[in-house]
């Protein structure tokens, strides 16, 4: 293990400790951004040693979703660390993995330990460029992040740019009811699983919708029924 992760372990460490014990926070994120500062590629270095790492994003639904799968994966045998406690920017998964890591900068059983990150939609290419996931799930994409990032369109093309980093094996877990995120399908010729809506009878035709063109072909959408999921 290079010395410098090692080093931002301990640092990372002695943060958790002042964060928690003198003053009384959460420490969430504080270890992973002090870790991060000690050592740029920790959450490489230490991600890098687990089997597998799935990651979550979207603007809603990820925290839910990330819970399931790693209570599904613990219920099969499976370890699994995961970003549980809060942040879910970069700095919140290294601090999860620092928690897992020994002294000396290594995971017990990393081997066969998988990781189940949340990842803020401008986090993703990050982190997907540091973890090298096995898979990405996309929830979906609402204007809520508006404020934040600008436009829809604003975090594709942060997801585009994910999708461009990952290993060619990195199967992409889709919301086929969500224009915008069944389109990053295009984006590149990687496994995709699908998910959705079969019962039509809750659609309906009221409201504002937030993907109005296609991002392909960039021919405007007409829309049959409108879904949450």
């Amino acid at each position: 293990m290079k010395l410098r992760v090692v080093a931002a372990v301990h640092a990372a460490r002695l943060a958790t400790f002042v964060s928690r014990r003198l003053l009384g926070r959460g420490g969430t994120a504080l270890p992973g951004l002090v870790a991060e500062r000690v050592a740029p590629g920790a959450l490489a270095d230490l991600g890098g040693q687990l089997e597998r790492t799935v990651l979550i994003t979207g603007t809603n639904g990820k925290t839910t979703t990330a819970r399931i799968l790693a209570a599904i994966l613990a219920a099969d045998g499976k370890a699994v660390v995961a970003n549980r406690e809060g942040s879910n920017l970069t700095r919140g998964m290294v601090s999860a993995l620092v928690s897992e890591a020994g002294w000396r900068g290594r995971i017990a059983a990393a081997e066969t330990t998988i990781g189940v990150f949340e990842a803020d939609e401008a986090s993703l290419p990050a982190a997907a460029a540091a973890l090298q996931p096995a898979a990405i799930v996309f929830t979906n994409l609402f204007r809520d992040q508006l404020d934040r990032y600008g436009e829809v369109d604003t975090v594709a093309g942060f997801w585009r740019r994910a999708i461009a980093m990952v290993p060619d094996d990195c199967v992409l877990i889709l919301n086929a009811d969500d224009p915008s995120v069944a389109e990053l399908a295009t984006v590149r010729d990687l496994p995709v699983r699908w998910f959705g809506i079969d019962d039509l009878r809750n659609g309906g035709e009221r409201g504002a919708f937030d993907a109005r063109w296609c991002g392909a072909c960039g021919t405007d959408f007409s829309y049959d029924h409108r879904f949450f999921g």
